[in-house]
């Protein structure tokens, strides 16, 4: 008898254990995703030199948005940001400019510009919570050997609190997932 209790008890404390590691991993989607919204105004802008000790971020940004993404002067220099400063890294290079819009609008142009960047070493990413940036290089390291042996197009996107990885062979075609 004692034995069927201590059963049954080990079982009842099983199932709890995996109620409670469910809901565990459930707040931690919801905390990531809170992150991700809290986000969403920002932009990560890599390879921009930061070598001048007097560099003033506000200026090298809009310099980069006038210049080389919007080549509108008065566009780039009108669009209100709410914040731009360095980031310190751990890496070698030059620290990433992480610039918070006012307006989404305005994020969302400027990263539909980041193709005039091509062929160039200054990189724009969209800010995400530091999970979601971890998975994003993880695939970002097997993005460059698919396209080549598999001769396709590729992306990383955001979907809820993960990234995926999308392929396509030509423009023509929708984007899929990529197994």
């Amino acid at each position: 008898m004692d034995l069927q209790l201590q059963e049954l008890e080990n079982e009842k404390l099983f199932k709890q254990k995996i109620d409670l590691q469910q809901q565990i991993d459930e707040l931690k989607e919801k905390a990531i995703l809170l992150e991700k919204h809290d986000r969403k105004y920002n932009i990560l802008i890599y390879g921009i030199d930061d070598s001048n000790p007097e560099e003033n971020v506000y200026a090298t940004t809009r310099k980069l948005f006038s210049e080389k993404l919007l080549r509108d002067a008065p566009k780039a220099n009108s669009m209100p940001l709410a914040n731009a400063h360095r980031v310190p890294t751990h890496g070698k290079g030059p620290k990433p400019i992480l610039v918070r819009f006012v307006n989404f609008g305005d994020k969302q142009l400027v990263m539909f510009k980041a193709h005039n960047l091509k062929g160039s070493t200054i990189l724009l990413l969209d800010d995400l919570p530091v999970s979601m940036k971890e998975e994003r290089f993880l695939l970002s390291h097997n993005v460059f050997t698919i396209r080549k042996r598999d001769k396709v197009q590729t992306r990383i996107r955001a979907k809820g609190a993960h990234m995926t990885l999308e392929t396509r062979k030509n423009n023509t075609e929708n984007w899929s997932l990529w197994n």
